[in-house]
This record gives structure tokens, C-alpha cells and sequence, in this order.
């Protein structure tokens, strides 16, 4: 079995958090493979994964999967969403995580070298920037900032702190479509002079309401809002439903 560094890691298979059903492809044969998160702890890296309700579930589960790494620490400002998660890391590593409601104090442990951030879009670029200062590595998920500017503060934390940061465009890592992409620059098609991006998802409806609704119970809604303002959610959930407003 290969032994992957930090950096091979990051580059490699940072994005197969979010595309789990890859895993199979870059790991040796199942019969030499050790145990999740059961090789020598000086050759795994510590993970906290950051907002598990949505797609930070898909982080949880392929890290882990993979024998050189390991999932310390759980992170939702709403611990009643957190079981799911804590449960699949139990059944792959044999014991419970850490949990954490704030993302500051994950970022005060010493000992976790990546974070991998699923929360919602308005947190994105805090997130990774904070855990970037802290000097840890970070996968970050689509869209890593709201404009270009935020984007551009994460691209240059990464130079002032000499860390990693893996965005979570994971298609464009992807085999095939590297392929489609070098056999257009090849000039096979001819000159590209327009391109049109498609994607056909139907989303449940969210529900109308007059007024403001409260936030669940178990949530510590001023923290959910973090950097963006202070106001009451105006939908029947706060949970998925960010990409409406």
C-alpha cells in the first residue's frame, strides 16, 4: 500500500469526501486493506468535519473509509442533527467523536490537521479562512465564497499560511471529464465560441409562510448566521434550504 503525505492526500483524495462512490478506484484491494482509521496513528491525518446535516455527510463518509485518515471531531451548530453522523463514524472507526457546536473551538485543538467544511454557503469563506489561520489544511465545498472577492482572501490565506485548500469542484478531478476537457482544448470540435451549462434538479418545495418562523430548538441560530445578518428564517426549515434566499 502506498503511503500518502498530506499534501498527496489533499490532492488526491480530499474530494472523494464528496464523491464517495469513487472510493473504490484509488484504494488497494479490499483483502490488503487495513480497517478504517486503524493504521498507525502517526500515519493518519485528524479530521473535523464541519456542517453534517446536507452534503457534509458525504465528507463524514469518505474520510471515514479511508485507512489514512481519521474523523475526531463533529461540528453542527445544531446538535439535533448530528447523530447521523456520529453514528457512521462510530461504525467505521470503532468509537464516537468528538462533538462541537462552535467551529472556534474545533479550530483550537491543535491536533486536527484538516477541516472539511460543509456548512451552509455564507459561511463558506470565514470558515476556511479561520481554519487556514489556525494552520489547518481544508477541503472546502462549492461555492467557496459569495463574489470574488472573498474568494481571492482564501487564495491568499492559503500563501500567507503555507496551507492547503482542496475546493469542492470535485467533477473537474474527475477522469473523464479531464478528458473532455483536453479533447476540446486539443481543438477536436473545432473553435469553441459559446458553451452552455444545464442542470435539471427538482427541489421540494419550501413551504410558504406570512411571517417569521422560529429556528428548531437544538439550533443556535445566531451562530448559524455567523457573518451574514441577524434575522429570523422566512421558510418552514433553516436546514437545506439556504439556496432559496
Amino acid at each position: 500500500m502506498r503511503s500518502l503525505s498530506r499534501r498527496d492526500f489533499m490532492y488526491d483524495s480530499a474530494w472523494l469526501a464528496a464523491a464517495t462512490a469513487t472510493l473504490g478506484a484509488l484504494e488497494t484491494r479490499a483483502d490488503e486493506k487495513p480497517a478504517a482509521g486503524k493504521g498507525p496513528a502517526s500515519d493518519r491525518l485528524r479530521v473535523a468535519v464541519v456542517g453534517v446535516n446536507g452534503r457534509g455527510m458525504s465528507h463524514v463518509e469518505g474520510f471515514a473509509n479511508r485507512n489514512n485518515c481519521e474523523v475526531v471531531t463533529v461540528c453542527d451548530v445544531d446538535s439535533g442533527v448530528i447523530s447521523r453522523a456520529m453514528k457512521a463514524v462510530e461504525s467505521k472507526q470503532g468509537k464516537t467523536p468528538k462533538y462541537e457546536k462552535d467551529l472556534r473551538k474545533v479550530l483550537e485543538d491543535k491536533s486536527i490537521d484538516v477541516v472539511s467544511i460543509a456548512t451552509p454557503n455564507h459561511w463558506h469563506a470565514l470558515a476556511a479562512i479561520w481554519a487556514l489561520q489556525a494552520g489547518k489544511d481544508v477541503y472546502l465545498e462549492k461555492p467557496i465564497s459569495h463574489n470574488v472577492s472573498e474568494g481571492r482572501r482564501v487564495v491568499e490565506a492559503v500563501h500567507k499560511y503555507n496551507r492547503i485548500c482542496q475546493a469542492g469542484t470535485q467533477s473537474r478531478s474527475m477522469k473523464g471529464m479531464r478528458e473532455a476537457i483536453a479533447f476540446i482544448h486539443g481543438g477536436k470540435i473545432g473553435t469553441v465560441k459559446l458553451a452552455r451549462g444545464l442542470c435539471y434538479k427538482l427541489r421540494p418545495s419550501i413551504g410558504k409562510v406570512t411571517e417569521d418562523q422560529d429556528p428548531p430548538a437544538t439550533m443556535d441560530y445566531n451562530l448559524w448566521c455567523g457573518p451574514a445578518p441577524f434575522k429570523k428564517p422566512h421558510r418552514r426549515t433553516s436546514h437545506g434550504t439556504v439556496h432559496y434566499d
